[in-house]
Order: structure tokens, then sequence, then C-alpha cells
């Protein structure tokens, strides 16, 4: 009753979790979209604030300007009448009441703007002013001290705007003049420092302010400052414009952009505001509109709204679907642990549901993994072994291609070839013949890295050959024997590379059906059997061996291999003229066959190999005694038989005779010291000159040359020599038979023994102990 009541319990817990999972699903795109919405309609509604804003600027900067414009051409129209121009020369008083009215009348006609206060002509000259009401002295003048200022601007039209002043405080307030003067000096000139008059139009800022109340005052104030960030309207106080500090970087940002427009955001007095700013060519001055940031978005909360429902009915949706959900996902748990109820799993009894399944799952996979790893330890050598049953005609053609797609072969191409290779020979190296199994399954892993795995098939050890069966896609016959050559060539160098190994390799003739693969192979090993008479280190194809060498073509060959002994033994020599000689005849005799260019080549690499060979052969490293000077490549680009010839003497030849009288003369005298101390050691023992050879590492050949060199006599008459004196001592010293010094002496009797004796010696032993007997 427990575990009923338990396992009801589990049921509702997992479906909260599926229902809790399912919701979240669909909540997170639902509230990501309804965020990412309103932001992007708030900053929509921002942008088009701003824009708004900076089309309302122009339109006021616009309108303010056109105002000035037209009050200053009015002005120049007045300024250049002729009463003007007359008056400025003349004095004038309130008795010439002609010329009064007429100028008074002129003056009146600038009123075209409202909020013009006053109108002043000057007559610097004469001392007088005229202004709209009546006709003062020029010491009289309310702006007196400023002529001396207006006469030094460089302009003949231009505005005072009266920026307020500096306070007692150091504040920017709004102390300055109450009015903005259009100031023309007259008459009109590029620039005078001494007009002779002035026509003065002032007007209230009070009223100039009118010009730039906003249509919409939703949008915010709109205000103008100077080049330096001054309002000379409002002032920079609280009680005008509370934006002071601010306008001087607004000013700085216009110049260093350099554009008419541009926008400021900076938080004043608590809150975060908006400038929206235009710079004006005309007079220099910056427009400038402000708004808070919180009026902005003020239009954005219905857009929250909207988003905010729209969201909620999404997110009920959801619910409803995830509750439908769940409950459908929560089905296949009852029937997977149903399933998986005769599975017994170890540890103790699971917590829920899960855990049961868990430790179930894990019983399977261990059992699993278990049966993989053992797969996977004969998978490889069943891939051989299906290779190997190709090669034994064991497999038909479809047997063959199905097994193929389960070992993961190539399934499709359109040639085979089969690569047979084999050792050449383990003399003259470190190994021995219990080594070539081992040599063969390097060189196997080689191949398998050497060669795509997408264009073979699993190579394999057969008999005393490593076979590789190669997948080839190439469109024709020759492209496929050319990358066989590639490959063939690769495995060669890197084999010879890491193992220092000759190996030769036999390629057969291209096929298609794979059941042909048994003939294939045979075709390698047919092509490896040249090596009798073509000597080793070979890549053959077979269609290359079908015509038997004939007579006269084996006979050249000989005669080839036997200037190339000849060669090798003058330089072994010393002999550097007689070598140079046996390698005139050696080319001699290869012209005289008259081969191709590539087949000069070809002997020509032979006799470079030969060279590194006997380098190898005297304790040297090939690399070091040639130099890059004679690699393969080297050779490969001479095409004429002259510069072959040059190259070889001059590269090769003469490195390798220096390199050789070399190690003569630091190895000879050692080599016979080591070589008389093992006569002197194992004279009792079948020391030959072989022996010796492989005890010191050294060719028999060089050996024997080096002894007759230094000693005088060969090693065998040494041999010979050492062990008939131990025999004459033991003679004239002890009673010891002949049989028993013979056998001491290991020789394989005693008639063998006598016979050196008196070869040596000149009589028999026992003639020899006679004669020495005591009398």
């Amino acid at each position: 009753m427990i575990a009923e009541w338990r396992y009801a319990w589990r049921i509702p817990r997992y479906k909260r979790l599926l229902l809790a999972f399912g919701v979240l699903i669909g909540a997170v795109p639902v509230l990501a979209l309804g965020l990412f919405s309103y932001y992007i309609a708030a900053g929509d509604v921002e942008e088009k604030t701003k824009e708004g804003n900076m089309q309302l600027l122009r339109q006021t900067q616009m309108r303010v300007e056109q105002a000035m414009k037209t009050l200053e051409l009015t002005a120049i129209q007045y300024a250049n009448s002729p009463q003007v121009a007359s008056a400025m020369n003349e004095p004038l008083d309130v008795s010439d009441f002609i010329r009064v009215r007429n100028l008074y009348t002129g003056l009146a006609n600038l009123q075209t703007l409202p909020g013009i206060s006053e109108g002043y002509l000057i007559g610097i000259q004469e001392g007088w002013a005229i202004g709209f009401t009546s006709v003062i002295p020029l010491a009289e003048l309310p702006f007196r001290d400023r002529l001396e200022h207006y006469a030094k601007q460089p302009n003949a039209l231009f505005w005072d705007i009266g920026a307020p002043q500096p306070g007692p405080d150091g504040e920017i307030g709004a102390t300055g003049s109450p009015t903005i003067r259009m100031v023309y000096k007259l008459p009109i000139l590029p620039f005078t420092q001494q007009p002779k008059g002035y026509l003065v139009i002032e007007m209230l800022k009070s009223q100039f302010s009118t010009l730039l109340a906003a249509e919409n005052d939703r949008l915010g104030d709109i205000y103008v400052i100077d080049s330096e960030g001054v309002d000379f309207i409002y002032g920079n106080d609280l009680s005008g414009n509370p934006y002071g500090p601010v306008n001087a970087r607004i000013a700085q940002a216009a110049k260093a952009t350099g554009s008419e427009n541009g926008f400021w955001q900076e938080e004043v007095d608590g809150r975060e505001m908006v400038f929206s700013y235009r710079f004006s060519p005309y007079n220099r001055w910056i427009y400038v509109s402000a708004v808070s940031l919180e009026q902005i978005t003020r239009e954005t909360g219905k857009i929250a709204v909207a988003t905010f429902v729209a969201c909620s009915v999404i997110l009920v949706i959801v619910g409803i679907l995830a509750w439908q959900g769940s409950r459908r996902m929560y089905s296949p748990i009852r029937r997977l642990s149903q399933m998986t109820a005769g599975v017994q799993a170890g540890g103790a009894d699971p917590a829920d549901e899960f855990t049961s399944l868990e430790e179930r799952f894990r019983t399977l996979f261990s059992a699993g993994q278990q049966l993989q790893q053992q797969m996977q330890g004969q998978f490889q050598q069943l891939k051989e072994f299906l290779v190997l049953k190709l090669f034994a005609g064991q497999l038909s053609e479809s047997d063959f291609a199905y097994r193929s797609r389960l070992f993961g072969f190539p399934t499709e191409w359109r040639r085979l070839v089969v690569l047979t290779l084999q050792i050449d020979t383990l003399q003259d190296t470190r190994y021995r013949e219990h080594d070539k199994e081992l040599l063969l399954f390097a060189i196997h892993n080689m191949v398998s890295e050497i060669i795509p795995a997408n264009l073979r098939f699993s190579p394999v050890l057969l008999e005393q050959s490593q076979v590789t069966l190669l997948a080839g896609d190439m469109d024709t016959d020759e492209e496929l024997k050319a990358y066989c050559y590639r490959m063939a060539e690769q495995i060669r160098a890197k084999v010879w590379e890491f193992l220092q190994v000759q190996v030769s390799i036999g390629i057969s003739r291209p096929f298609d059906k794979a059941s042909e693969a048994v003939r294939a192979y045979n075709e390698g090993l047919e092509a490896l059997k040249r090596r009798i008479y073509l000597g080793n280190r070979l890549i053959l194809h077979y269609d290359d061996i079908q015509a038997e060498p004939n007579e006269a073509a084996a006979a050249a060959y000989t005669q080839l291999k036997w200037n190339e002994e000849q060669l090798v033994k003058a330089l072994k020599l010393g002999d550097a003229e007689q070598a140079e000689q046996c390698f005139d005849r050696y080319m001699a005799e290869l012209v005289t066959r008259n081969p191709g260019v590539g087949e000069y080549h070809v002997y020509m690499m032979q006799l470079v190999s030969r060279m590194c060979q006997l380098i190898q052969e005297q304790g040297g490293i090939a690399n070091q005694v040639l130099g890059e000077r004679a690699l393969y490549k080297q050779l490969m680009k001479l095409n004429t038989v002259e510069d072959i010839s040059d190259w070889f003497k001059r590269e090769l030849l003469a490195p390798v005779l220096a390199f050789l009288n070399r190690q003569a003369e630091s190895q000879y005298a050692g080599i016979v010291q080591r070589m008389v101390s093992l006569v002197q050691q194992r004279y009792d023992q079948d020391i030959t000159l072989e022996a010796c050879a492989a005890e010191l590492n050294f060719h028999p050949v060089y050996l024997s040359r080096v002894f007759k060199k230094e000693m005088g006599i060969p090693f065998s008459e040494y041999l010979a020599e050492y062990r008939m004196n131990l025999a004459k001592e033991w003679l004239d010293t002890t009673t010891m038979k002949l049989s028993d010094i013979s056998e001491r002496l290991n020789y394989s009797n005693t008639t063998a023994f006598i016979r050196m004796f008196r070869k040596v010696v000149g009589m028999t032993p026992g003639q020899y102990r006679e004669r020495n007997e005591p009398k």
C-alpha cells in the first residue's frame, strides 16, 4: 500500500516538472519578444521625438533668420536713401523740420517686426542722433560708450546681442543688455574704423523671444546660445535658462563635430535631458531644444500596456498547451519503466523512477560497451582476415562487396590495383633474418598511415610480402598507374628513412572485379622476381617486365654493373685518377646503349644511391658528406650527358673520395688493432674476416683492404701465422699431442693443421719438434 502511494505521488511530481519546463520554454521567447518589441518601440518613439524637435528647430531658425534678414533689407534701403546720405555730412537740429520729418518717416518704416523698441540714426561727425520720437545730442545717446566698440567691427552690418556678463559670484546671469541691436555703419564700406554714422535698431529680448516660441510645447524648451554657449536672451541663471553648464558643452560639441545638427544627452537637476541643437552659419547662433527623457518616453507607456496584455494572453495559451503536452510526454516514461522492468540493476533501492531507469540503462550500456570493446579488438583482425580470404580466392564478388560495406571499405571505385612489397636484403644492415617478420609488421603500419583509408582496403602480410589493395577513381589507367608509382615511391622512401631497409614494390595491372585480386597479387610477385638482374630498391609495374631482356641488353647491363664496381673499388683505394677513368668508362658504356634522357637519370640515380651506400658502409652520413648539392632533385634538372657527367664528378666523386681518405687515415690503425686483439682473444674459435666485420660493424671487404694495407699481409695469413707461432711454442715447451694442439687451434682435423703448419713453417710439426729437441 505504501509502495502504491509512493508510485502515485511520483507521477504528479514529474508531470509538474514537465509542465514547468513547457511553460518555461514558451514563456522565455514570449517575454524576450515582448521586451524586445517594447524597447524597439521606445527607441523609435525617442528617435521620432528627436526628429520632431530637429524639424521644429529648423522652422524656428528659418522664422528668426527670415525676420532678421527682412529687417536688414529694410535698413539697407533706408541707409542708402539720399536724405540719409546728405544728413551724414550736415548738422541737424529740431529747427530743420522738413529734414527731421523725412528722417523720422524712414525710421518709422523700420518697425516691421514686433518687439522693436527704438531706432537711432546717428551722425558722428556733427554729433547728433535721431530716434523714433526725438532728436538728441550724441552725448545723450544711451549706448554712447558702445560706439567705439561698433567702429572696430569688421562688418558694416552686424548684430549686438548684448550677452549677459559675469556677476559678482562669477556665474553668468541675466545682467547684460535687455535689447538686441542691429548696427549698420554709414557709409557702407567693407571695413572701416571711422564711420560717419550709424543706423541702430533695438529690439527687446523679451519680445525677440516670442520668435522662439514653439507651436507644440510638448516638445520642450527652445532657446538660442552664442558660439561660446551663453544664452544671450534668457541668461544662464535659474530664473532664465537653467542649462548654463550644459550649454557650454553643447557649444564645444558643435565646434568639434563641425556639423549643423546634433544631439546631447545629460542629467540636469535629477532629470535626464535630451538636447537637440542646430548651428546657424548665418549669425553663428546655436538653436537648442531641451526636453526630458521622461517626457519623450511618456508615450511608450501605452505600448508597454499593450505588450503586457498580449504577452499575458500568449502565456495563458502556452500554459494550456504545456499542460496537455506534459500529459502526453509522461506516458513514454511509464512504458519505458515497464519495458525495462526485467533488467536487474545493482545498487540500493532507487529513490525515484528516473533513478531506477538510469540504473537499468547503465547496466545495459555496460554490457553493450563490453561487447563493443571485444568486437573492436577483433575488428581490425576481421578486416585483414577478409582481405586475406580475398587474396586466397575464397570470397565471391557479391560476398566481398557486402562485407566491404560492413567493414567500412571503399564501395565505389573505377579500377583496382595491388601493390606487393618485399624486403630486398638484410645484409649490411643492423638487422638479422629473424627480424624480417617484425620489419614487415612495421612496414605494414607505415603503409596504413601513408595511403588514405578511403583509397585502400586493409593492408595485409602474406607470406614474405606486404600486400595492399588500392581503389582508384582516376579517369584513365595512365593516371592510376602514375598515382601508384607516387604512392610506391613514398612508401619506399619512408621505409628507408625510418628503418634503413631496402624494399622493392611490384605493381599489378588495373582490374575491375575484386575476385581478380589473386591474379593481381601474382603479377606483383612476378614483377618482383626481376630484381635478380635489375637490382634492388625498384618499383616495377607488371606491364614493364612483360618483354624478357635479350642477351645483348643483359650483357650491357652486366658491363655497367662491372664498371660501377670498379669505380667503387677505386674510390675505396683512394685513387682519384683511377676513379675518374672508371667513371668515364661507365658513361661511355652507357652512351653506347643510346638510352633516352629519362633512362640516363635512372642509371645515374642508381649510381648516386651506390655512392650513398658506400658512404654509409664507411661509417658516414650521406647528407653530411654530400650536402644539399647532391640531391636527386638536382640530378633530375640536368638534361645532357655532359651536364650529368660534370655534375657527378664535381658534386659526388670529389666529396666521396675526400671522405674515404679521411676515414682511412683515422680508422686504419684503430681497426687493425682491434682485429689483432680479436685474433689474440679468439684464436681457438672459428674466427673469420666476416666474424670480425660483424663484431666491428664494418664491411668484410673494407676490413680486408685495411688490414692488408696496415699489416702487409692478408687477414687469413696473419691468423695462420699467429696460430702457427702458438703451435711452435707448444711444440717447444710441452709434450702435447698434435691432435690436442690441432683442437686447441680450432682446426677441424689433424691433417688440416699439419698441412697449414707445413705451409707456414716449411716443415711438419713432427719434424719441427724433432729438430728442436735437446741432444
